[in-house]
C-alpha cells in the first residue's frame, strides 16, 4: 500500500511555515549501513539484534526517558547517531531521515539486513538510494520531491511509518477503544477530517505505537518530531512487547442532562444595531445573543423614532429570523417603538400564553434529553456513527413517535416542539422544532427554512448541507426516507421558497 503522499499542497504549506533551516548534508551516521555482527536467530522474528550499544552517545545518559529506546533502535539497526559520539535526542528529524529509516525497516523486515540498499552514487543525494528503494517497494511516490531536507511533521511521521512494515506484523489491541474514544471527541481531538494522514495516525494509535502527548491523547500533527520520539516509536515497531495498551476512559454514551435551550445557541462576538430590516446579519446576531442569554426581549436604541412602516418591517424581519430557531419555540414578535428612538421587541408564541410557553419549553427540552440519552444508552446511537447516520436515526425516531395533527388550530401546541416530543402530535413547525432540538443536542449545526405554508430543516452533516423534511417523512405509519438528506434542488422541487431565501 502506498503512503498517503499525494497531499502536496499540505506539504507545501508546511514547507512555507517552517524555518529556512534545513540539513544541507547527510548526518554523519544516519546514512551508512549499520555495522553487522554475528547473530544467532531461529528466524522466528523479522527483527533481531544486529549490533551492541557500548555507551558511545555522550548525550544519552542512564535515567533519560528515551535512553532504553535509543539503545533498542540502535541495536536493531534501524537508527544511528548524528555522529559517532552524539545521538542528538532533541534534534528535529527531516523527511529524508524518516524515509531512510522507513527503508531500513522494510529492508530488515524482508531480508534481515539493509545491505540490499546500495550506497549513494557520486553526485547523488545521500538519501536517494533509500527513496529509490521505497519506490521499488511501491511505498512512495514523487510527492515529496523538493521537500526531502525539510523538518518532518508528526503527521508526516505517521504517514511514512504506518506501512513501512507490512500490516501482518501488527495486531490492533487498542482498536475498539481508539474508535470509541476518537468518535467521542474527548480524545485525539486535534486530529480532524482535514488533518493530513488522519487514517494513518489513528492506525498507529490502534496498534499501540502511539498514545499522544497528553492525557487526552492529543497528537499535535503539525509539530516537528524529535529523534528521541522516533527512537521510542521504532522500539515499539521492532519489539511488540513494548507496545502501548491504552487505558482511556470513555463513557458508554454521553448524557446531555445538563443542557439548556440557551446553551444550544452560540452567542456572537458583537451585536451591531440593524441599519434596516434587510440587515439580516445584525438581526440574526441580536436574536442569537438574546437566545443564548435565555431571554425573550431585545432593546434597540436608534438616534430618532422609527416610522410605523420601518418598525413594522423590522418586526417582520425579527419574526422571520426567530423562526429559523424553531427549537426555541418562539414564532411571534411584538414591537413597541418610542419617540426617543428606543425599540423594544418581545418574543412569544401564537400557540400559548407566555407563562405556559416557559413550561412547554422546559418540558420539551426534558423530553428531548430523555430521547437522546435513551438512544445512546441502548446502543441505537454510538460513537462510530457519522452525523448523517445519527440524524437519520432521529428522523426515524420522530416519525415513529409522532403523528400529524390534522385538526390543529393556530393556538395549538402542535405548532411547538412540545407537541411533537411530549404529546406526540404536531404539524410542520412542531416536527421541525423537535427535530432541530434533537440535532442540536448532538452538536449538529442546523436551522430551518420555510415558505408561506411549510417549514423544514437545513442541517450540516459531516460537512455537507442537507434539506430534511421530517413532517413529510412521516407518512401515516411508515417513514419515507426520500425526505431525509435532500439536496437543495430536490428540496426545491418539493416545496419552493423565495428566490432570496434560496440564494442564502
Amino acid at each position: 500500500m502506498k503512503f498517503r503522499f499525494a497531499l502536496l499542497v499540505a506539504a507545501l504549506a508546511l514547507a512555507l511555515s517552517i524555518s529556512a533551516f534545513a540539513y544541507s548534508e547527510k548526518p554523519a551516521q544516519d546514512t551508512a549501513a549499520p555495522a553487522q555482527e554475528e547473530t544467532t536467530t531461529d528466524g522466528s522474528a523479522p527483527f533481531v539484534l544486529l549490533r551492541v550499544y557500548e555507551g558511545q552517545f555522550a548525550d544519552v545518559k542512564d535515567g533519560d526517558w528515551f535512553a532504553p529506546s535509543v539503545v533498542s533502535a540502535y541495536e536493531y539497526g534501524v537508527l544511528n547517531g548524528r555522529s559517532e559520539s552524539s545521538f542528538a535526542p532533541s534534534g528535529n528529524v527531516t523527511i529524508s531521515e524518516l524515509l531512510t529509516i522507513a527503508a531500513r525497516l522494510r529492508a530488515i523486515y524482508t531480508t534481515g539486513s539493509d545491505a540490499v540498499i546500495p550506497a549513494a552514487k557520486e553526485n547523488e543525494a545521500w538519501y536517494a538510494p533509500y527513496v529509490s528503494y521505497l519506490k521499488s517497494q511501491n511505498l512512495l511516490d514523487n510527492s515529496f520531491e523538493g521537500f526531502y531536507l525539510l523538518p518532518a511533521s508528526r503527521a508526516q511521521m505517521a504517514g511514512i511509518f504506518a506501512f513501512a512494515v507490512p500490516e501482518e506484523w501488527y495486531t490492533e489491541p487498542n482498536a475498539s477503544l481508539v474508535t470509541s474514544a476518537y468518535a467521542s471527541r474527548d480524545y485525539i481531538a486535534d486530529v480532524t477530517d482535514k488533518t493530513p494522514y488522519r487514517s494513518e495516525i489513528l492506525l498507529m494509535y490502534r496498534r499501540g505505537l502511539l498514545s499522544g502527548m497528553d492525557a487526552k491523547g492529543s497528537f499535535y500533527p503539525d509539530h516537528s518530531v524529535s529523534r528521541a520520539e522516533i527512537a521510542a516509536l521504532l522500539t515499539r515497531v521492532v519489539k511488540p512487547e513494548t507496545r502501548l495498551t491504552l487505558t482511556w476512559t470513555v463513557a458508554p454514551y454521553h448524557s446531555v442532562k445538563n443542557a439548556t435551550l440557551a446553551s444550544l445557541v452560540k452567542a456572537p462576538t458583537s451585536t451591531p444595531l440593524p441599519t434596516s430590516a434587510k440587515d439580516t446579519a445584525a438581526i440574526n446576531g441580536l436574536v442569537r445573543n438574546m437566545l443564548a442569554r435565555g431571554e425573550h426581549t431585545i432593546t434597540l436604541n436608534y438616534p430618532k423614532a422609527l416610522t410605523t412602516s420601518t418598525a413594522s418591517a423590522l418586526t417582520q424581519a425579527f419574526t422571520s429570523c426567530v423562526k429559523t430557531y424553531c427549537e426555541q419555540m418562539y414564532n411571534a414578535v411584538s414591537c413597541r417603538s418610542y419617540s426617543t428612538g428606543k425599540v423594544v421587541l418581545t418574543f412569544s408564541s401564537t400557540a400559548c400564553a407566555d407563562e405556559t410557553l416557559e413550561s412547554y419549553r422546559a418540558k420539551a427540552l426534558a423530553a428531548a434529553i430523555k430521547v437522546h440519552d435513551s438512544l445512546w444508552e441502548s446502543g441505537t446511537l454510538s460513537y462510530d456513527m457519522s452525523q448523517y447516520e445519527i440524524a437519520r436515526t432521529y428522523f426515524q425516531w420522530l416519525c415513529d413517535h409522532c403523528r400529524y395533527d390534522n385538526a390543529t388550530a393556530d393556538d395549538s401546541a402542535s405548532h411547538l416542539a412540545y407537541g411533537a416530543l411530549v404529546s406526540g402530535l404536531a404539524v410542520c413547525d412542531g416536527y421541525t422544532g423537535a427535530y432541530n432540538l434533537l440535532l442540536k443536542l448532538e452538536g449538529i449545526e442546523c436551522t430551518s427554512l420555510f415558505n408561506n405554508s411549510h417549514i423544514w430543516t437545513l442541517a450540516t452533516l459531516d460537512g455537507t448541507q442537507y434539506h430534511i423534511d421530517v413532517t413529510w417523512g412521516d407518512q401515516y405509519g411508515r417513514t419515507d426516507l426520500r425526505y431525509f438528506g435532500m439536496s437543495e434542488e430536490q428540496s426545491y422541487q418539493c416545496h419552493p421558497w423565495g428566490t432570496a431565501d434560496k440564494k442564502k
